[in-house]
């Protein structure tokens, strides 16, 4: 049996020019709760809904925050489920439009 020869490969470090942590942005920073409140603002998740979304939130300490959110697709079997998932976040300047 053994390992094959592309499960062997996913434990190589790509040479990626951003860091985990500079990738995300502060996502890691920001409460559950928060991030929670910014995905109950956006429709239901559906097979023609838009991918991507962005929001605008105040997630407390971390002052505004704008959420890069996309939808994701989840199967079993014959049925498929889409939800929101927020892959990035970073701060709002007070210069910034919104």
């Amino acid at each position: 049996m053994g390992n094959s020869m592309l499960a062997a490969k996913c434990h190589l470090q790509s040479p990626a020019t951003e860091t985990p942590s500079q990738a995300h942005g502060i996502l890691g920073r920001i409460q559950g709760d928060y991030i929670a409140s910014g995905l109950a603002t956006l429709p239901t998740a559906t097979p023609d809904a838009s991918s991507h979304h962005e929001v605008v939130i105040d997630a407390g300490p971390a002052g505004k925050v704008r959420l890069f959110i996309e939808k994701k697709r989840v199967r079993h079997h014959r049925h498929s489920h889409y939800f929101w998932s927020p892959y990035r976040a970073e701060p709002v300047r007070p210069d910034d439009p919104t």
